[in-house]
């Protein structure tokens, strides 16, 4: 199979009627509230990179790293712009590093599925649910010390986002289900955080909306794994 077969196979395979119309409304939306509130471009770049990154995660597909590393790299000039420290630091030694692991790790552990490729998924043990917020709980309070006494803006919010987005994305990475639960929480809190800027929450908006969806998807993959 030649790179035209493969691209075409993997964003154009396996997709359903309403996963279509979600994202060309998400996109369209994100568009139309740049064009009514024109505060940054590259938050509008950082919303649609950030759309499709999910999207493509959702549907258990490799090629959401692509979008990722657009997302990360836009996201923290974003966030640089508000002094929000902690997302900073988040898309540096978060986002962006695990963009290149996550796709080493994914290429392993591919299955076929409607004509194209999804990751193989699993799921967290209640041993590991113990260590995941215990984890959690310590690094929040740890970091939330740590922007205080670097002067960020919103420490307690900034810094509670930061550490669930890092266990997320290392689930994400591992190829956890239960990934998708932080996901809801992060997103629900990203949208406090980013209340002043429509392009922003509203990004967050459809990642709620995602999330959802992904951890249904990420059931099914789960059960067709164990079958």
């Amino acid at each position: 199979m030649n790179w035209t077969e493969r691209l075409k196979e993997e964003f154009l395979s396996g997709w359903k009627p309403f996963e279509v119309a979600w994202v060309v409304i998400f996109l369209a939306a994100q568009i139309i509230a740049y064009v009514l509130a024109p505060d940054s471009p590259l938050g509008m770049i950082s919303g649609i990179a950030g759309i499709l990154c999910v999207v493509l995660v959702s549907k258990g597909k490799i090629s959401n790293y692509f979008f990722g590393l657009i997302f990360a790299y836009t996201y923290f000039y974003v966030a640089w712009g508000n002094n929000f420290l902690g997302e900073m630091n988040t898309v540096l030694y978060v986002y962006i590093p695990s963009q290149f692991i996550g796709y080493f790790m994914w290429k392993q552990h591919m299955q076929n599925d409607n004509g194209g490729e999804s990751v193989i998924a699993k799921a967290l043990t209640p041993k590991g649910w113990a260590i995941l917020l215990a984890s959690v709980g310590v690094g929040t309070f740890c970091f939330v010390q740590a922007l205080k006494a670097a002067g960020g803006s919103s420490t307690g919010l900034d810094g509670l986002t930061t550490i669930i987005t890092v266990a997320a994305q290392l689930l994400m990475i591992l190829r956890y289900r239960e990934q998708w639960l932080l996901w809801i929480v992060l997103n629900v809190l990203s949208i406090l955080l980013w209340a002043e800027q429509p392009a922003m929450y509203l990004m967050y908006g459809a990642y709620l909306l995602n999330s959802l969806y992904g951890y249904y998807n990420w059931t099914k993959l789960v059960k067709a794994e164990s079958h």
